[in-house]
């Protein structure tokens, strides 16, 4: 789990200076799901490494219409404007039930 927060802190640095939010991270998640925890920690430890903020988004994807492509991901996923951070296509309709 530890590469997604070097992935993460790679793409953030990309965008050049240091930015004042992370509002375009996404942090995709459902009840239930055993790795949240573990991840929202990299990504916390990552974000305070780096000295940026924690603003970003956390979405249940049980929350959202069915419709809406967020809840088409696995949890937990990871969207930089939303994108997945590992490249993963979109889902496409009909989403799969979280087991």
């Amino acid at each position: 789990m530890r590469h997604a927060a070097y992935l993460l802190a790679v793409l953030l640095m990309a965008s050049g200076a240091k930015p004042t939010t992370m509002k375009n991270l996404t942090f995709l998640t459902r009840d239930g799901c055993v790795n949240t925890p573990a991840v929202m920690l990299i990504v916390d430890d990552a974000l305070t490494a780096l000295g940026w903020p924690h603003d970003y988004q956390v979405i249940d994807t049980g929350k959202p219409p069915a419709k809406d492509v967020r809840t088409g991901y696995p949890t937990p996923t990871l969207l930089w404007k939303s994108k997945d951070i590992f490249g993963m296509p979109a889902p496409k309709p009909p989403y799969d039930v979280p087991s």
